[in-house]
Parts: structure tokens; sequence; C-alpha cells
């Protein structure tokens, strides 16, 4: 009895910091379960931001929070470039963007940029949506570290500018800032006009020193980062109906257990939806705001706008069609295109 009172009372001892241990142990496993997503836009109160915003509440409920978002809008943790590559290096787990600023990751991010081949957003967003475009679309940059997730329309292009552009010829020599692709670069050349690849956080600046005469991009993001105030002319035109996707790092995906994985995505598809009425949402308010704040608005007549759509329809076949790597993509949403526009 003396011999084993000490070994029960140590056994017992023993089993307790084992399961102590195990306590311990299964705590920090789950919490090594536990992930934080930081979310990064360059801008603010537009659909973008509504996007981040929704995106959160729904991947934090469908993960019961073992994913974590940290949303950063207004260019928080740097401008395009930075977030570009960020994603690309795993550093930041989503930006929120026009996917043709990947392309240096791949090329064929361009192909949305196709200009003259959408009708209004609906059409676009179906288009853009259509899984024989999407998926493939979304995937092209997973072996160089990206993956989108969620697609959609932002809405139409427009041009804002410090002197007045009413017609085409009004293009000629003016400097407008474009996106860094050849579509929007080579459109400007066809008007005449310089296009010049600008980080969105800087435009503004720009037009303010006057080293920009304008800028090509939508009147919802626009409006929301106030540019009426140094710009009071706007020209819509709706020649290009603008994307945005939600692209995240693979090595923030391929860290997730395949539950969590399948979330991310999940959440991305299931908030296209809700993007498309966001999206109508800020273009239907949008033309107003700008008014409000004392621009001039501006439209092209029936025939210069079919003259404008002629020329830019020219430089997306020449640009994207013609490319052997950039065609199967560029083709694929032009069918999706045509497909969507018989069945509205």
């Amino acid at each position: 009895m003396v011999l084993r009172t000490p070994f029960t009372l140590g056994s017992r001892i023993i089993a307790a910091g084992v399961i102590a241990g195990g306590l311990v142990l299964g705590t920090a496993a789950a919490r090594a379960q536990d992930f934080t997503m930081k979310i990064a836009i360059v801008v603010v109160n537009d659909p973008l931001h509504e996007f981040i915003k929704e995106y959160k509440t729904r991947i934090e409920a469908k993960t019961n929070n073992r994913i974590k978002a940290e949303l950063y809008p207004g260019a928080q943790l740097g401008g395009i470039p930075r977030l570009a590559e960020g994603v690309l290096l795993g550093t930041i787990e989503m930006f929120v963007t026009p996917p043709s600023f990947f392309k240096g990751a791949d090329t064929r991010f361009q192909v949305t940029d196709g200009p003259g081949l959408f009708d209004n957003l609906d059409h676009a967003h179906a288009a853009l949506t259509d899984p024989t475009f999407r998926d493939p679309y979304l995937d092209v940059g997973v072996p160089k570290g990206v993956k989108g997730v969620s697609m959609w329309v932002y809405g139409p292009t427009a041009y804002a500018s410090l002197e007045p552009i009413r017609k085409i010829d009004d293009f000629k020599g003016k400097k407008l800032r474009v996106l860094a692709t050849n579509v929007e670069t080579g459109i400007m050349r066809k008007l005449g006009a310089a296009g010049v690849p600008m980080d969105f956080a800087e435009v503004l600046g720009a037009l303010q020193n006057k080293t920009l005469d304008g800028i090509r991009s939508s009147m919802v993001v626009m409006g929301a980062s106030k540019f009426f105030t140094v710009t009071k002319n706007l020209l819509i035109v709706n020649d290009t109906m603008i994307p945005c996707a939600a692209m995240v790092s693979t090595a923030f995906l391929n860290k997730l257990p395949a539950d969590l994985r399948q979330a991310v995505l999940d959440v991305g598809k299931d908030m296209e939806p809700f993007m498309l009425k966001t999206a109508k949402e800020f273009d239907a308010r949008a033309e107003q705001l700008w008014k409000d704040n004392g621009a001039t608005i501006s439209r092209l007549t029936d025939a210069e706008r079919a003259d404008f759509l002629k020329r830019a329809v020219s430089v997306g076949d020449e640009v994207l069609g013609s490319d052997a790597q950039l065609k199967p993509l560029y083709e694929a949403l032009k069918k999706a295109a045509e497909t969507h526009r018989k069945r509205s």
C-alpha cells in the first residue's frame, strides 16, 4: 500500500499534465485554423467599397469567424501596383479591382477591356459571368499566384476633362489617364489623344496641376472620389463596360483547409448578383451627383458615337483578336456577349 500510493499519485499528476497539455495543444490547433484575410481597394464610397463590406459579413458568417476579414479601402495599403504585387507575393489576401491590372502576371487578364461588346450593364454582367468565360478567365493567373473568385461589371466608361469634350475632334491633343493596357492606349490614339497610364490615387493631383487634361473611367468612381471638384466636364460614351474582380492570393488559398478554401470561392460567386444590383444603383445616381456639383454633362450625337465605337472596336480586334494567346478568351467573351444579347 505504501509503495502504491506515491506511484498512483504520481501517475495522476502525470495524467493531469498530459490532459492539460493536450488541452493547450488542442487550443493551439484550433487557433491555427483561424485566418486573417486582408482585403484592399484603392477607392472609397463606391461599389468596390460595398463589395468588401458585404464580403466581410458573408465570409465571417459562412466560416463561423474562422476567417476574419480586415478591410483597407482608400489605398491604405498602397496604390494599384503595390496591391497587385502584394497579392502575387501573398502579403495581401484579396485585392478588388479591374482585373486587367494583373496583366503583368498574365496578359490574358486584359481581354475584358474589349470595347463595344455590351449594350448595357445587365448584358455585360450576363456575359462576364457566363461560365464559359468566367471560369477559365478567373483561373488564368493561378500559376503566377492569383485567382479570381468573383466577377461583375462596375459600370460604363465616361470621360471627365478640364476643358469640354463634346465631339470626337475635341479629343485631339488631349492627355487622358487610362488603364495600362494596349486597348485603352490604342483607343486614345484612334481619337488623336494620348493615353497616359497612371495610378488612380495620383490622378486627381495630376488634373489639379494640369499634367493631365482628363481621365477615362467610370463616372461612379470619379464621383465617389470627387473629381467634379476639379473637372467640370463629363462626356458619357458607354463605349466599354468596366469589369471588376476579387483577386485572391493563391498562397492564402493553399494554406486554408478545404472547407474554408471552398467558402472563399462560394462567397465570391454568391456576391455577383448582389454586385450587379449595387452597380446599377450607383450608376443611376451618379449622373445627378455630377450635375449637383456643377458639372456639365455631354453625350455624342448618334453618328459620332457610331464612329467612336467603330474606332474602338477595331482596336479591340487588333489588340485582342490578333494575339494567339489572347484570342481564345477574347472570342469566348464575344460569343458569350452575342449569346446573351440574343436572350435580352
